[in-house]
């Protein structure tokens, strides 16, 4: 079995339910890429919780041309450590990257004011 991407666009907010089961972490992020660019959104929320057997990486979305402005990354805590690199990397490009166990928190978060940068 593969993955399923389910996409939302409400608020200026793309949000991308991912499930099934995959180890194409590449794949499914320049799919969420793609489909970010041609929403013409800033913000992206990425539900993980549903998604098995992955990798915890999200080059491929960082290395688009086209970055959000901040991405909300859903997923539990077991995968927490995953995130300290692609928050980094986002950083770097500018774009705030950051991972919630809540899906209301991740979208509050997207929708409030851009956290000042030291």
């Amino acid at each position: 079995m593969g993955y399923r991407i389910d996409f939302r666009v409400g608020g200026g907010v793309l949000e991308a339910t991912v499930s099934g089961r995959s180890g194409l972490a590449g794949a499914i992020a320049r799919e969420i890429g793609d489909q970010a660019r041609l929403s013409s959104v800033q913000h992206v929320l990425i539900d993980l919780r549903k998604l098995h057997n992955r990798l915890g990486r999200l080059h491929s979305l960082l290395a688009s041309k086209h970055l959000p402005s901040r991405v909300a990354v859903v997923d539990a805590w077991q995968s927490e450590r995953f995130y300290i690199f692609a928050e980094m990397a986002a950083r770097r490009l500018g774009c705030d990257l950051q991972r919630f166990e809540d899906h209301g928190a991740a979208l509050i978060w997207l929708r409030g004011p851009r956290a000042v940068q030291n």
